[in-house]
């Protein structure tokens, strides 16, 4: 577990797919270790993601590198 509260993939992404269609955007605003951002890319959604901690942006950031997507 990369944050005490997180979420297992196959919850964020039933919700994800539940409540939006490929190509949408998900809002996450608080991103913590990026399941959401890593769902959405694995259902060919886009995504932006709002975390204040640098420590759980770093996290997000080495689960998304084969993605290529990074964030800042």
């Amino acid at each position: 577990m990369l944050h005490p509260a997180q979420f297992s993939k196959q919850i964020a992404k039933d919700h994800v797919i539940s409540w939006s269609n490929e190509g949408d955007i998900v809002l996450d605003p608080f991103m913590w270790s990026g399941t959401t951002a890593v769902v959405c890319i694995e259902t060919n959604r886009n995504f932006i993601g709002i975390e204040i901690s640098q420590e759980y942006v770093d996290i997000a950031n080495k689960r998304l590198q084969y993605t290529q997507v990074w964030l800042f």
